[in-house]
């Protein structure tokens, strides 16, 4: 009698505990399933950052050689001048002398 009972008190709890355990597979599964979407997702968004930032970087390179090309452009205009400044000082200089060598005379 004790045997049975006892038995059947097993059987209560096993039962029990299969319901428990079934509802912690089921919600397991639901996390797993929500969790393999998000990653999905962040694979996805991953890949969008990554195009987003090739294409950034693309951007620079092209803004730093146009910057690049302009330096060089004005750093040659800056000598062009700066020669033209020179030839028309010297021209000043020698012009003043021969009038300096006319009052002279």
């Amino acid at each position: 009698q004790t045997i049975k009972r006892t038995y059947e008190h097993i059987v209560r709890r096993l039962k029990e505990e299969r319901v428990s355990y079934d509802n912690q597979l089921r919600a397991l599964e639901t996390t797993l399933q929500s969790k393999q979407k998000d990653c999905e997702e962040l694979i996805l968004l991953s890949g969008d950052a990554n195009h987003a930032r090739d294409l950034a970087l693309q951007e620079l390179n092209r803004e730093r050689h146009q910057y690049e090309a302009n330096r060089i452009k004005r750093d040659t205009e800056l000598r062009e001048r700066q020669q033209l400044v020179k030839v028309r000082k010297q021209m000043i200089d020698r012009q003043a002398k021969r009038e300096a060598r006319r009052r002279e005379l």
